[in-house]
């Protein structure tokens, strides 16, 4: 209530929500040197003007791979004439994000339906709408090259049955901490039915060690017009601060 015993607006909730919150960062720094799919464009910088050299201001020309370092798959990254990313809604990942531990698979191993199911018996269902994320500890794992030979193979992934079972729920989105959401060397069964879905995947997050089970997450892909996906700004809301 305000000082008049009127409502709050949104703003000012939004804002006290905010300011008490824990905030935790799931992304990745962008830099030259970290772990990318064999196949797509290394990310770099090339500073264009510096006042080390007598311009005014500082700035650099980046490139990159659309799936550089945390990143979302649009549904047109495997499926033709699907959503590209500057389709998708700005609510696409915002909303309940669910963490689940996948710790024990071994090299290449598979999180089946089965073991999504024990987690809700124990946690509770995972609702339409919500942002479900693996967590592999595979991020313990991330280094920058050449050191992430072991950050670049043998991860494991989610079943066919396992991304069938949380598309019949109806979720906004799935992730992993990993390269990729299907385990190393498979083939890309998890992408198809997900995406087919157009449900879009995250991929290279980190800190979800840190995360309760349920929290709130808010991502926000660039607008690459056409795209197949694109590097993401992702946050968890986790609570009030300590």
């Amino acid at each position: 209530m305000g000082e008049a015993g009127e409502m709050e607006s949104l703003p000012e909730i939004l804002a006290g929500i905010m300011d008490s919150a824990e905030i935790v960062d799931l992304s990745y720094t962008l830099e030259s040197g970290m772990p990318a799919w064999p196949t797509q464009a290394r990310y770099g910088s090339v500073v264009y003007e510096s006042y080390d050299s007598g311009n005014a201001a500082l700035h650099s020309m980046i490139v990159m791979s659309e799936h550089t370092g945390t990143h979302i798959d649009a549904p047109k990254h495997f499926i033709p004439h699907a959503c590209p990313i500057d389709e998708l809604p700005v609510k696409t990942v915002m909303g309940r994000g669910v963490r689940i531990d996948a710790l024990n698979l071994p090299a290449r191993g598979l999180f089946d339906e089965n073991a999504v199911k024990a987690f809700e018996q124990k946690n509770g269902e995972i609702n339409k709408g919500d942002i479900v994320m693996f967590r592999f500890g595979w991020d313990d794992k991330y280094r920058i090259q050449p050191n992430s030979a072991e950050y670049l193979k043998d991860w494991p992934g989610i079943s066919k049955g396992c991304a069938e079972y949380l598309a019949e729920k109806g979720i906004k989105a799935a992730g992993c901490d990993c390269l990729a959401i299907d385990a190393f060397g498979s083939a890309d069964e998890a992408h198809y039915v997900l995406l087919g879905k157009g449900i879009p995947i995250i991929e290279n997050i980190k800190n979800l060690k840190v995360l309760p089970v349920f929290f709130y997450v808010i991502g926000l892909p660039n607008k690459f017009k056409g795209g197949s996906g694109s590097p993401i700004r992702l946050i968890a809301i986790t609570g009030k601060k300590a």
